[in-house]
């Protein structure tokens, strides 16, 4: 199967992919800091004020991606036209 049939019936996703070895690291080291930070603060408002930024926090990543990908397509596509244009 071609890598469009593949991307056609949905066997490619491009938003699941192997992340790194630092990248891994440095989620290990963000989780626990969270977890740090929640253990200290108190109040119910301040735990909540921490989920919204943690909401928007994956929010924009998520858009930061899409954003990537795309332009990483484009690129891409960018550079096999010069390949099939050039003399």
């Amino acid at each position: 199967m071609t890598t469009l049939e593949d991307f056609y019936f949905g066997n490619v996703n491009p938003s699941e992919y192997n992340q790194g070895r630092d990248t891994k690291k440095k989620l290990s080291e963000m989780a626990k800091l969270l977890d740090e930070f929640r253990s200290i603060i108190n109040s119910e408002q301040q735990k909540e004020k921490l989920e919204q930024i943690e909401g928007c926090q994956l929010s924009l990543i998520a858009l930061s991606e899409k954003d990537a990908y795309i332009e990483g397509f484009k690129l891409g596509v960018k550079i096999a036209t010069e390949i099939y244009t050039e003399s």
